[in-house]
């Protein structure tokens, strides 16, 4: 054989560009939270139903909160929406008070009339007559009184596709209500009647300590008074802005750019124990990762949005966090596992749980 044959025969190595691209490029994924999934009380639910709900986040929320310390005293929710984080984590005796607070209008007169008026609101929703002419009614509406804001936010909430208040969402079963699922098929007025006096009794006992109308700079603002009580770090804020995924099909009072920018540009600087949740979009990974002293973790959620009860679909969400201990290093689940014992035996003592059905 020549030597100019055997160059020619000799195997010559793939250029470096064609190794495959996961190889180069793939950042690792984040941690995983998954946490333990306990009965709630189906009376401690929010009565509210909202996009991308987050009751199915509190397993790995409160898996976040108990590798941490001090345990909160206060929690404080800016964009509160329906609540089921902080009804949620107040059922289950992993935070002790809660502070909620939001800009939309129907949405936080319908919590201070739930927290203030629990039993007057209950006794008006029994009235009302859930068809199609009174959600017309209602969607043409312009209340003036908290307990008409709170009935308007309650009645659209409850019988709009997905509990889309605002934006272009029709009424559940259509206007010829031709679908197997009629108008009222989320109103069933005895298990609203028994959440919304769940919160009150929340508030009379000093565990819901208030409710803001306002952004959330006011709501950390407003803060500092009520977090004054308590020791450092004993206090830790959730925010759940706004997604930008469909934003103005899901929010009358969506977020621009600018705004997740502000929110950013706050958060690195705060001295505050925070957690927050997003949709998974380049926007948000582009703001938040490499942030100093701050995780990032998957989460186990699914949207229904997106999917049927029968398949739901996995929603791209994760939180960060500048909580600064870990719940996924090895050697936290004994002391997670004792402070989640505690808060059962503690929950125990404040009022008797039933499993969610």
């Amino acid at each position: 054989m020549s030597e100019a044959l055997a160059i020619a025969e000799a195997p010559i190595p793939p250029p470096l560009s064609s190794a495959p691209q996961s190889l180069i490029l793939a950042d690792p994924e984040p941690p995983l939270l998954e946490g333990t999934r306990d009965p709630l009380r189906l009376a401690s639910l929010s009565p509210l139903r909202y996009p991308g709900s987050k009751r199915k986040m509190i397993p790995a929320i409160r898996q976040l909160i108990n590798a941490n310390e001090p345990p909160p005293k206060l929690f404080v929710e800016p964009f509160c929406g329906g609540a089921s984080v902080s009804l949620g984590l107040l059922e289950l005796g992993a935070v002790e008070k809660v502070l909620l607070a939001d800009l939309d209008p129907l949405v936080s007169a319908f919590w201070r009339e739930a927290t203030t008026h629990g039993e007057a609101l209950v006794n008006d929703m029994r009235k009302l007559d859930v068809t199609v002419d009174q959600w017309d009614f209602w969607r043409k509406a312009k209340p003036r009184s908290d307990r008409q804001l709170a009935l308007k936010c309650l009645f659209l909430n409850r019988t709009t596709f997905s509990g889309i208040v605002g934006g272009h969402a029709g009424p559940i079963g259509g206007r010829t209500q031709q679908s197997d699922y009629k108008i009222d098929c989320r109103f069933n007025k005895e298990s609203l009647a028994d959440r919304i006096l769940n919160v009150k009794r929340l508030a009379d006992e000093g565990r819901i300590i208030g409710v803001l109308s306002s952004r959330w700079q006011g709501t950390l603002d407003y803060a500092r008074w009520p977090a004054a009580e308590y020791p450092p770090k004993a206090t830790v804020f959730y925010l759940d802005p706004p997604y930008i995924q469909k934003a103005d099909q899901l929010y009358d009072l969506a977020f621009a750019d600018r705004d997740h920018r502000r929110l950013a540009d706050h958060l690195i600087d705060t001295t505050h124990r925070w957690i927050l949740s997003y949709d998974a979009e380049p926007l948000v990974l582009d703001l938040y990762r490499g942030m100093r002293d701050v995780r990032e973790y998957r989460v186990v959620h699914h949207y229904t949005m997106t999917g049927s009860r029968t398949s739901p679909v996995p929603g791209r969400e994760v939180l960060f966090t500048n909580l600064p201990n870990d719940p996924t290093e090895p050697g936290r689940a004994k002391h997670d596992q004792y402070r989640q014992h505690s808060d059962r035996e503690g929950q125990s003592a404040i009022a008797p749980r039933q499993p969610h059905q």
